[in-house]
């Protein structure tokens, strides 16, 4: 799968009502930072996000993993709001690292 299908994958999960499905995708030693905040427990950060679309405006592949543009909207206050996300691969296709920023 090229990195490409990954973040399609990623996001197609992110939706899914299924967290098992959308924490199985991150590497078991993954660093994740949305908003300039590590997260190191995945099952409280998922749990947290509220109710939202995503819309992939563009995705970069580079080496070993892919930058997307994203408009996200919900039901929060700002929606909606354009975020970067940064995705880093493993050889398996699994996430090592994802910090989601706003989009400069």
């Amino acid at each position: 799968m090229d990195t490409t299908e990954l973040v399609e994958q990623y996001f197609a999960l992110a939706v899914d009502d299924d967290p098992e499905r959308y924490l199985a995708q991150f590497a078991d030693d993954a660093e994740v930072v949305d908003d300039e905040q590590r997260r190191d427990d995945l099952r409280a950060w998922r749990r947290d996000v509220p109710a939202v679309t995503y819309g992939v405006e563009a995705v970069r592949p580079r080496e070993a993993g892919a930058d997307a543009d994203v408009l996200l909207a919900g039901d929060f206050p700002g929606s909606p709001v354009r975020l970067a996300f940064d995705f880093g691969f493993d050889a398996d296709g699994r996430i090592t690292r994802l910090a989601i920023a706003p989009a400069r």
